[in-house]
Parts: structure tokens; sequence; C-alpha cells
């Protein structure tokens, strides 16, 4: 039945999403908490990813000293 089929599909859905949600964006205040090693990963390839490396730097003519 359909219905079997979308409740099986959103199980695969629905728990991953609210697995990942948790770990990176819900509060828990803040103290340190269990999900803490986790958010700070994401925030260092977030970092990584929103910057430049200096040789980037170099070949895009950005200095170092522009706000």
């Amino acid at each position: 039945s359909w219905v079997l089929t979308a409740s099986r599909l959103s199980t695969f859905v629905v728990i991953p999403v609210t697995l990942f949600y948790a770990v990176f964006f819900a509060d828990f205040g803040d103290h340190e908490h269990v999900f803490m090693p986790a958010r700070r990963w994401m925030d260092a390839r977030k970092a990584s990813f929103f910057s430049l490396s200096p040789a980037e730097r170099e070949v895009a003519g950005v200095s170092d000293n522009t706000p």
C-alpha cells in the first residue's frame, strides 16, 4: 500500500534530518555539551571553505588589510 511506502520513505528522511539538526543547529545553551566537537569540526570546515589560502589571495590580488 502507498501508506506503508510513504511511512518507510519518511522514516529514511525524517530521522537523519532530525539528527543532523540536533547535532549541528539545536540550541543546548552556552555550556559544553556532547555535540560541541562535531560543531567545532563543522565550524572549521566552514571557515576553510569561505576563506582564501595565501596562494589564492595572491592570485586574486587581495591584501590582508582589507576590512
